[in-house]
Formats: C-alpha cells, structure tokens, sequence
C-alpha cells in the first residue's frame, strides 16, 4: 500500500502591536485582521494559526517585547516539530541607527534610540531558518527600514544547517525609508483575496512585489528570496494564486463536452454534435468567455444553455486537475476503472445515466470523460448542488487514494465550484453507504447433509471480520428455515445501533437450494425479507473449500480482477451457455482448461440445471440463471442480456431492486432503467466478490464449529 498523502502544513505567527512611545498607528489591529484571514484562507494561504501562540492577542496591538521573543521562539519549535513552514508578519514599528545596523521590531513597551526592548529580526529570522525540521521561513515586514530584517549571506550559508535553510521575505520598504499607514499590508490583502491574473497556482514574493511596488508612494517593496535546500519540493510560496492560469492542453475537452457544447450553440438539444467551436479549439479561458456571454443582461435562452455547458466543462477541467495534482502516482487507469463501476453502482438510484468510457481511452482523456459525464450528465442534487457528481469523484479518490479533504486544495476547489456544503454532504453520504455495506447478516445454511439444514449459522459481519456469531436450530426444510429466520433478523437487528435495521443479507447455501429457493420472498414480520433488505446468494461451497477444490477462490480473485478491467461500452462481462451444446465431458475439459473467465449466464432452464450449475459454480464468481417462473423453454431473449450491461455496476444489489419493482407492479426510476428492471427481475445469480471472497478466507479459518450464543 502506498503512504498516504499528507498536504504541506503551514503556520502561521501575526504579529501586530503598538509602540507607545511612537505615533499611532491607525486602524492597526483592523488591518492585521485583514491580512490573518487571508493568509488563514484554504483557498488563498492555506495556514494553520501556530498552535503555539493566542493569535488574537498577538494583533491586538498590545504585545510586549517579551510576548514578541516567546511567541516567535515557540512558533518555531513547534514548526519544527510538524516540519512546517512558518509564515512570520510582523506589522508595527521598526527602527534602526542612523549609521545603518539591522532591524530593531518595536513592541508596545519599546523605547526609540536603543535595542533595550526591541527584538533584532535579522537574529530572529536566522534563528528560525536554522531550527531543525522547520521548511521554510517567510517573512513579511510592514514597518520602516524592513530591508534591513534580513539575514546576510553569510548567516544564511552558515549555521547548524550548513546553508541548508530556506527563506523568503516581502519587505515593505528600503533600508532608510519609512513605512506609511500599513499601506504594504492593505495592498497585499487585497491583491491576496483578487489574485493574479497570468501567474501560476501559487505565488511567490518576487511576483506580488511587482504588483504591489506601483501601487505605493515613497517606499520600496522589496523581495528577497534564499533555497539552500537541494532536496525541497518546491519554491516557497505566500499564497495560492485565486486567478491562476488556465490549465495546460492535458486537460483537453473531451468528447462529452465537444458533443453538448456543439448542441448548445446550435440552439437545440438534437443537433447532431461536430457544430462550432472556438477558434484553435476549445481552451478554458474560451469556455470562460462563453460562460459569460450566458450570464449577460438579456441573454437568450439559447446563449445560456451555452454557457451552463461551458461551466459544466470548466468544473470538469479543474476538478482533474485537482485529482492529478492530489493522487499523484496512484491515479492509475485501472483505478478510474474501478471508479466508474463505483460512480455507476452508487448513483443508479439518482437517475444517472451508466458512464460508459470508450475502451482506447485511458489516462488522462480517461479521467476527462469521467468527469466530463459527472458535471454534464448526471442529474443536480435534489437540494440544488451544483456539482455533487463531480464531487463523489473527490471523495472517491480520496478514499482510493489517501489524501485528505481538508487540504486546503480541495477546500479552494469546493468554494470555487460553489458547493462547500455539498462536498460536505457526498463526504458523508459516501462513508455511510459504504459502512451500511460493509455490515451484513450472513445465514448460512452450509451444515445441511443434502439440502435444508437443521440449524442455521448466523454472523453479524463488517467486511471481512464476524463480529458476531449465533446458531440457530430450524426444522430441516424450507419453511422451517424461513420460519427461524425472523428471529435471525432480530438478534442481529439488536445488535446493531438503536433504530438501525439490517439492509444487506447474504445467503449461504448448497447449490440444490440456491437454484430454485427465493428467500427475499420470504416474510420476516408483516413484510418480505427483501422489502427492506438487499439478499444476495451466495454458494457454500467458496465458505469452507474442501481440499478437491484447492485455489478456487484465488481463481475467483483473479477473474474478478480481470473483469473489472474490461471496458463495458459494448456488453457486460459474461458468457451465455446454451445447455443444448454443454456435454458433461467437454464442459468438463474446458472448464479445466481454463476456458471461461467471465462471469458465466446459462441460457434457459434445462433438466439437469443442478449439474450444470455445479459444473460451473466452481470455475466462476459469478452465476446466472433463469428464475423458476420465467420461460425455462426458451432462449433469455436478447433484451435480458441488454439489461446486464445496462446495470452490471449496480449489482447484485440491482437484483433485489428488480424484485422489488415486480413485487410493488411500479418503478421510480427513468423508463430505460425500468424497462431494464423487469427484464432482470427474470434472473437469479449466485454473487462472490472481493468482499465476500475476503470473508471466506477469515471464515474458514476460525470457523466457529460449535453453537454458541451471543
């Protein structure tokens, strides 16, 4: 497994006080506000305030000399101990000797025309720079003479680092001139919050001094930077740039945003798609320019469905940038794979249409349609949420990837989408679905001589780990098992979280059983077990492999894996077998030949349907047959095998929906996944994923072999 991504820790020290014995600074306190806010912000300078200081007392104007030196000393090492860098701004007065010397900070008991009470910054800055484990320093002066608070080159090439230290520092004046009404900390507050326009993602001292020397009268910005660290990731960086620059061609529009964007200039939602686009192609900033047309006073209908698709495309450019930036390493092809299936399960219920990638695409243009299908495709949140698609894929990833949320990346991607709040919700939703999937009531009936057993085995699972286990004892057939299960449900239903009901249940049981028995059916109070519960089969035989059926389950692994790597953009993964042309003796060959390695349907309900099953239940995870009151005679027709494409990412919990939906004679969902459902609610399947696959092998080997109660 991969380390987990950690985001770059940045603290920060303000510090903004009144020297009594020198004129007052007006609206002090207000403007150090300012300026800890934005350097505070995620999505601008991404800080921490240093754990180790009151930052509210230290811009309240009223900090002494002492308070300065013990507020920085601590800042440091606690800097030190995260390996953070520590932004330090030091907002006040500053002095120096008329015959030149370092900066001398003045605090609120400071006295002018000696050292006695001031803090030398030049001393404290090389300190801080040579403290172990501290990343960086970057200092922002705003007080008369700041071009002298920096370290010479030979404190910084020296020390116990040996010139291994970094800094970078934004200075608000020269070395004899005066500072005048914190006007350096205004202006960098202001251009902080706006950005800049035609600069990268972060900015650096060197660039905002550009900006911010013409907007000041009789002072010079000035800009010193110093890495003698050969191994750092990066330059130092104040801010994140909020007008970065338009993304590089990798993030090229893919073929779903060609196609409606096309559709939206030509005015109609049927135009065929290949109509106009930008000249030399769509880039972001032309996408910008068409999203603003669309806002415009008096824009017509047409013009701001344009630019609702161009805001669409956009969202979906930046959001991977933001994934390639975060993962990294780990955003692999074979991983958005699995994320599409994941996105087409999780979303079935939302309307959302099955995102079906062309099978050439991969890496990048891979992730553009993924997410180009999300922003355009997928229907708006029910509480409005623009973007709630697109942010799945980030909480997706982040799962998949181990980065963390609360990067001050992902909050800035959050804000500028517009659905901070959103976010939060898919956070939530996902790590709940995920959890309710996780914990399932397992009855096995695997201790059966033939067929029905005389007790039942009971296991509250989450994951692959039994939580609980209980015996139960049943009459040997099925209405004494469907008579037990009832009390099955409510020992495990007790077990559980108070109001919480069991929603996912895996049935174990023999071949003979499982072809013909329907235990979703079954009434467990005044309604079905499948009502409230998703019941997936499951064969006992992947629960205790016995000896002649040696790696049947790592083959299973395998094949999973296999399949999950097989674009579905023309069929599901699986084999159809006609029962007319499957001898014994060469289904045996092939299958010990490795022939089949998908998941497998047999075709319509032959007599010796129990042979063939158990033929092929061994050999692949995954077995489909005709229920016992569709047509056994015929051929499933062609549009049952459609509806596996259509809802292969949903299954097998699918099933129960389509169940469900024969049951109650109505679907809540669009016609084509309606029509879909019928055509699936004709079929049984015997299902053994991942999870369950990793529950087997803790299963058999602490099988518990004796009832006990719990």
């Amino acid at each position: 497994m991969s380390e987990a991504w950690q985001p770059p820790v940045r603290h920060l020290l303000l510090i903004a006080t009144q020297c009594t014995a020198m004129p007052h600074l007006t609206d002090l306190e207000t403007v150090a506000d300012g300026l800890f806010d934005v350097l505070t912000d995620p999505g601008i300078g991404g800080c921490e305030p240093s754990p180790a200081a009151d930052p509210a007392h230290l811009r309240s104007g009223t900090v002494t000399w002492r308070e300065v030196e013990d507020a920085v000393r601590a800042a440091v090492r606690a800097a030190g101990e995260a390996g953070a860098t520590l932004v330090l701004a030091l907002l006040g007065h500053g002095q120096t000797p008329a015959t030149g010397g370092p900066l001398w900070y003045m605090a609120a008991d400071s006295l002018p025309d000696t050292v006695d009470g001031s803090i030398d910054v030049a001393a404290l800055l090389d300190r801080a720079t040579d403290h172990p484990g501290v990343a960086g320093v970057i200092a922002l002066l705003d007080t008369c003479h700041a071009a002298t608070g920096v370290p010479g080159t030979g404190a910084l090439t020296g020390g116990f680092r040996n010139g291994r230290k970094r800094l970078a520092a934004l200075l608000a004046s020269g070395v004899q001139q005066e500072a005048f009404r914190l006007d350096f900390s205004r202006a960098l507050t202001a251009l902080l919050r706006e950005g800049l326009p035609g600069e990268g993602d972060q900015l650096r001292p060197g660039a905002l001094k550009l900006r911010i020397a013409p907007e000041l009268d009789d002072q010079d910005v000035h800009a010193v930077e110093y890495d003698g660290d050969a191994d750092a990731d990066g330059p130092l960086w104040l801010a994140l740039n909020r007008r970065r620059r338009a993304w590089r061609p990798s993030a090229a529009v893919g073929a779903i945003g060609a196609e409606d964007l096309a559709r939206a200039l030509r005015g109609r939602p049927d135009a065929p798609s290949g109509g106009p686009a930008a000249p030399g192609g769509w880039t972001r900033q032309a996408l910008l320019d068409l999203s603003a047309q669309g806002r415009g006073p008096g824009a017509p209908p047409a013009a701001r469905w344009a630019g609702e698709v161009a805001d669409g495309v956009v969202a979906a450019m930046d959001t991977g940038a933001l994934l390639v930036e975060l993962a990294g390493t780990a955003l692999t092809t074979p991983l958005l794979r699995r994320l599409a299936a994941e996105f087409n399960r999780h979303r079935a219920t939302g309307g959302a249409p099955p995102v079906r990638p062309p099978g050439s695409l991969t890496g990048r243009p891979l992730l553009q349609h993924l997410l180009e299908h999300a922003a355009l495709r997928a229907p708006a949140a029910s509480d409005g949420s623009p973007h709630q698609a697109l942010a799945w894929y980030v909480v997706a990833m982040a799962e998949a990837c181990h980065y963390d949320l609360s990067d001050a990346r992902v909050r800035r991607w959050a804000r500028d989408t517009g659905d901070p709040i959103g976010l939060n919700t898919v956070r939530e939703t996902y790590r709940r679905q995920r959890q309710e999937r996780a914990l399932r009531l397992v009855v096995s009936l695997h201790a059966a001589q033939v067929d029905w057993p005389d007790s039942l085995s009971a296991c509250l699972r989450d994951g692959p780990d039994c939580l609980h286990h209980r015996h139960f004892p049943c009459r040997p057939d099925q209405t004494g098992v469907e008579q037990a299960l009832p009390e099955v449900v409510d020992w495990a239903e007790r077990l559980l979280p108070p109001g919480s009901l069991v929603r996912h249940v895996d049935i174990v049981a023999a071949a003979p059983v499982l072809l013909d028995w329907h235990p979703e059916r079954a009434r467990v109070g005044i309604l079905r077990l499948g009502v409230n519960a998703t019941v997936t089969l499951r064969w006992a035989g992947r629960l205790v492999v016995p000896a002649r059926l040696r790696g049947m389950n790592e083959h299973a692994r395998a094949l999973l894996e296999k399949m999950e790597q097989q674009p579905l953009d023309r069929c599901a993964p699986v084999d159809w077998v006609d029962p007319a042309e499957s001898g014994a003796e060469q289904l045996a060959e092939a299958l010990q030949s490795g022939a089949y390695q998908r998941a497998v349907g047999i075709g319509r309900r032959p007599p010796q349907l129990q042979d063939l099953a158990a033929a092929f239940l061994p050999y692949t995870p995954i077995l489909f047959w005709p229920c016992t009151d569709a047509d056994h005679d015929a051929d499933l027709a062609e549009e049952r095998r459609a509806c596996l494409t259509h809802l292969w990412e949903s299954l097998p919990e699918g099933l129960g929906d389509a169940y469900r939906r024969r049951w109650q004679g109505r679907g809540d969902r669009d016609p084509v996944t309606d029509g879909h459902l019928v055509q699936l609610a004709d079929l049984r399947s015997a299902w053994h994923d991942h999870d369950w696959l990793d529950f087997c092998t803790r299963y058999d080997q602490h099988a518990p072999a004796a009832p006990r109660s719990t």
